[in-house]
């Protein structure tokens, strides 16, 4: 996607007609600096992009790891809530009776 962007009005130097120098220096030394400034966007703009692939890539990364930590943490959640029910099922009973009478009695505010 590179594109050369000439000006719409002729600078000082330029005939309107051609881009070529009036003063008849040589026109190697105007259109290599041209071409270093194309090929200074094209790269700068493949680094943007190579910067926002590299980005998005760590922000995968993260999310990955994020969510195998949630998981992690959720099975020895679950495990120990497992557990704790099944040695005293009826201390799990009464929590649950007066969190669910707490709820009700707030609730009917």
């Amino acid at each position: 996607m590179a594109e050369t962007l000439l000006p719409a009005t002729p600078t000082v130097g330029l005939s309107p007609a051609s881009s070529v120098p009036a003063s008849g220096a040589s026109s190697s030394a105007g259109s290599s600096h041209q071409d270093k400034d194309a090929a200074a966007k094209s790269n700068s703009t493949d680094g943007e992009q190579a910067d926002g692939a590299g980005a998005l890539s760590q922000l995968k990364d993260k999310i990955a790891c994020a969510q195998e930590v949630v998981k992690t943490k959720y099975h020895v959640v679950s495990d120990s809530t497992d557990d704790y029910v099944r040695d005293s099922p009826w201390k799990a009973v009464a929590m649950v009776f007066v969190g669910g009478l707490i709820i009700g009695m707030l609730a009917a505010r």
